[in-house]
């Protein structure tokens, strides 16, 4: 099963430290400790790698603290009717910089390498950078359940459509089940 949650908080890592983005200014990778913090749901609203997908109502959620820098999450997807759960171990390790990435294995043997690229300071949103070693990557705007019906804050919104390149697919749908 695909999940590509990347989004799985606490995860993450790809990219360099600094990038130039395509209106010429640099762009530093924030630290994936910002999203380990968020002990709620996070909901994957949209994303720009893995296309070929039927899945919808991704979500991730921290389940258990193995140390500061291991994590357990379940990843969740919609397939059909059916809800579908996996857990993932999730590490952190600092890159050069000394900011944390993130990576995991899913339950097919998927590797995700994701960098945090845009958050808003009071935490209800999230892009994350996506490289998957089956060769899909791209970026993910990720919301907290509690927050998504309402307005994505213009932070995320605009990182993602200015920032991140390919064709957008929206997973998130309003009958939706976040637990």
């Amino acid at each position: 099963m695909i999940f590509s949650l990347a989004l799985c908080l606490g995860l993450m890592a790809a990219a360099t430290a600094v990038q130039t983005t395509e209106d010429g200014q640099e762009s530093r990778d924030l630290d994936m400790m910002n999203m380990v913090e968020v002990n709620e749901t996070l909901v994957v609203y949209k994303r720009k790698h893995t296309q070929n997908t039927k899945h919808r109502c991704l979500s991730a959620k921290k389940q258990h603290r193995e140390s500061d820098t291991q994590y357990q999450y379940e990843l969740r997807a919609r397939l059909g009717g059916q809800y579908y759960a996996q857990t993932v171990n999730v590490t952190l390790d600092k890159d050069q910089g000394g900011v944390y990435k993130s990576r995991y294995t899913d339950r097919d043997g998927i590797n995700y390498n994701l960098t945090l690229k845009e958050m808003d300071p009071a935490g209800p949103c999230f892009v994350i950078f996506v490289n998957k070693d089956d060769g899909n990557k791209g970026c993910e705007l990720l919301v907290t359940a509690s927050n998504v019906n309402g307005t994505i804050p213009e932070k995320c919104k605009n990182y993602y459509s200015q920032h991140c390149e390919g064709k957008s697919s929206t997973l998130h749908r309003p009958r939706c089940i976040y637990n």
